[in-house]
């Protein structure tokens, strides 16, 4: 299939909630998300450019072989090859410029070919990553790109074990960036080529520095000179920052401006997350045309983890509680849309969280800006999980994979911790790989705090190299009574009072087709998972939790069901379902409502046990999640008892159904507002 022509001046578009610019973007970009042929295997020759790939499917990005077969249990996914190609016209405009391909994301190796010539390959299923294609592109003519693609498993790229299914495909978008000689980098692991990074930030002032990363591709030297302007929210100049500085003839050059920003207005969490974007422009000086352009969110913060006192933002302090999302949906896999990604984050802020754990790997771009939109607190991991080798090889590739992460997300101010691992052992070999890691976020980014998530006996060593740790702990289903938690807590952070410490997992699976008004533990590998236990594990857990403010961060794990195609557990084959909201995102189960009423500030009123709508007893119990002053209960329209409750549980006792329908409704108040929900429960008793 052949792809559009590249426009004579197509804009970039800007990232989440930055202002619109009127003026023509230097830089040429063509979406290539449609119009792919693909095949499933690996046959002889598919990268050449005469190939017949005329059998071959149409598919369209984000694509992944993975999204029915990764969730339908059995633990026999395709793990292997598959195979992209697509025509490009590369029309005669483009002579003289820097022609670039950008790829968001392919799972687990992507090997690139253009017009039958190997031009890279990159390692690594979660990051972006970008080739200058310049030599092998012909201009004005056709031109075949062709994409190998494998997420079989590898002994050098993590993760070598997880709990979780591996999608494979171009499950991310694809460009062709076209870009004037002189520009900023692209190639810098495929970063935005600009940093910023503020410090001694307060509501009085705030230091920025700028660093644009400039290339000169040309044949000759260029004086360039770089214009930085820092925008407020409605597109006005704050300030403008000007450097210029000769460029040979292949040459790189850092260029580094300072500013000071006084009264600045700061990136507040979920108050106020108030976005600068920072405008960098690099000029010619021997024509005084403005070649490229790169704008960036900035949010100006400043915040501390104290092992006593929690989490600070701005110098207050902010309770982190929130949820870990992974990045998959019901018959999409990881082959996911914009769309899809924003109702997701606004299903974390309508929750009430302030914290969002991105697990298990980096998430796609825009999920990062959505977040710093919303004001909503993250940390962000690379792909270590569970297993550690020790070679050369596969400690390169992890810490490729943070300075991946690092370096392309820099920028973003939601982003404040940057995750290790994940339920790796404590031994010499996994020490000195996390002690690397450490010494190289700190080296890449000296403004954040590193930390991981561990399953592992609290005295284990290798919980003192991050700066602070969480720990995965699920009482009340994996380990123990949900009432341990706390206790459990208390002697850690009794024993290391030094340590800031925080619960990186806590949860336990949730059915919304199976129910018990009145549930025991369910065995945690078996088939029977009433929602009504899941609830009564969060609750239990989140009282718990919410009494230690020493813990730096709480997440829920997880947000979503999601796919484990070695599960078989609950009702589906495939799946982890331990998520506040099914797979498809269609249902949120109770345990989602009851953080929302701990967390929300809008009000809330749920009754809970609405799909255990068959009750074989003449009394019930009515139990409702609520934030409101007070609370009524209503059967069959006669009004029962009004409550207060300071934990935000109401429950009624003893409730009398009668044979068949029965109404149940409750009404609540807050100040002068007057609320209401109502469920029918069927009754069989006679």
């Amino acid at each position: 299939m052949r792809s559009d022509s590249i426009p004579d001046d197509r804009p970039q578009r800007p990232p989440v909630g930055s202002p619109g610019s009127l003026e023509p973007d230097p830089r040429r970009i063509l979406c290539l998300d449609r119009g792919w042929r693909f095949a499933l295997g690996d046959p002889a020759g598919a990268e050449a450019p005469g190939f017949d790939d005329s059998g071959w499917a149409i598919v369209d990005l984000p694509h992944t072989w993975n999204d029915r077969d990764g969730q339908d249990g059995g633990n026999d996914y395709h793990r292997g090859v598959g195979w992209y190609r697509i025509h490009l016209a590369v029309p005669g405009g483009q002579a003289g410029r820097r022609l670039f391909l950008r790829f968001d994301g392919a799972s687990l190796i992507a090997s690139l070919y253009v017009n039958g010539t190997f031009v890279g390959q990159h390692r690594g299923g979660f990051a972006a990553f970008a080739w200058d294609v310049t030599q092998h592109l012909a201009i004005g003519r056709d031109n075949v790109l062709a994409v190998k693609v494998d997420n079989a498993s590898y002994a050098d790229i993590p993760p070598l074990e997880c709990d979780f299914t591996i999608g494979g495909g171009l499950y991310r978008g694809v460009r062709l960036v076209s870009t004037d000689p002189l520009h900023i980098s692209l190639t810098d692991f495929a970063s935005p080529g600009v940093y910023l990074t503020p410090t001694n930030v307060s509501a009085g002032a705030a230091d920025l520095r700028v660093m644009a990363r400039l290339r000169n591709d040309g044949p000759g030297p260029r004086m360039a000179r770089v214009r930085t302007e820092v925008l407020d929210h409605t597109g006005a100049v704050v300030t403008v920052l000007e450097t210029s500085e000769p460029m040979a003839a292949g040459a790189d050059r850092d260029f580094v401006q300072d500013t000071t920003l006084i009264r600045p207005r700061l990136w507040d969490g979920r108050s106020d997350p108030y976005l600068y974007r920072v405008r960098v422009r690099v000029i010619d000086e021997a024509s005084g045309d403005t070649v490229d352009r790169v704008e960036q969110p900035l949010g100006l913060r400043s915040f501390r983890v104290d092992p006593a006192g929690g989490f600070f933002l701005n110098g207050r302090p902010l309770a982190l509680h929130g949820v870990a999302i992974h990045q998959d949906r019901q018959d999409k896999g990881w082959a996911t849309s914009e769309a899809d990604r924003a109702q997701d984050v606004g299903l974390i802020a309508e929750l009430g969280a302030t914290f969002v754990r991105l697990a298990h790997y980096q998430h796609p771009p825009d999920t990062y800006d959505l977040l710093d939109g919303l004001g909503l607190i993250a940390w962000s991991e690379i792909p270590l999980v569970s297993r550690v080798v020790d070679s050369p090889d596969f400690f390169a590739n992890v810490r490729q994979q943070l300075v991946e992460l690092i370096r392309q997300n820099d920028n973003h101010p939601s982003v404040l911790f940057w995750g290790l691992s994940n339920e790796i052992a404590d031994n010499p070999t996994t020490r000195a790989l996390v002690a690397q890691l450490v010494e190289l976020a700190h080296a890449e980014d000296p403004t954040r705090l590193t930390t991981a998530a561990s399953c592992l006996p609290e005295a284990a060593g290798i919980h003192a190299l991050p700066d602070v740790i969480g720990f995965n702990r699920y009482f009340g289903w994996y380990q123990g009574q949900i009432d341990d938690l706390g206790p459990w807590v208390d002697a850690v952070h009794r024993v290391y009072p030094d340590r800031a410490i925080g619960i990186s997992e806590y949860g336990a699976g949730g059915s919304i087709r199976q129910h018990a008004e009145d549930p025991s533990p369910p065995r945690t590998l078996g088939p029977w998972h009433p929602e009504e236990y899941q609830a009564l594990v969060h609750e239990g857990c989140w009282l718990q939790l919410k009494a230690r403010p020493f813990l730096w961060a709480t997440v829920v794990w997880n947000l979503f069901d999601f796919a484990c195609d070695s599960r078989h557990e609950g009702d589906t084959p495939g799946r982890n379902d331990k998520g506040l909201v099914t797979y498809d995102r269609g249902t949120k189960k109770d345990a989602y409502h009851w953080y929302q009423a701990n967390w929300s500030a809008a009000p809330v009123l749920y009754i809970t046990g609405r799909r255990h709508v068959d009750r074989s007893a003449a009394r019930t119990s009515v139990k409702v999640y609520s934030n409101l002053d007070a609370v009524q209960l209503i059967v069959n329209g006669e009004p029962r008892e009004t409550l207060t409750c300071p934990d935000r549980i109401f429950r009624w006792a003893d409730v009398p159904l009668r044979p068949g329908e029965n109404r149940i409704e409750v009404r609540g108040t807050r100040g002068e507002g007057v609320y209401s929900d109502e469920v029918i429960l069927a009754c069989s008793a006679s």
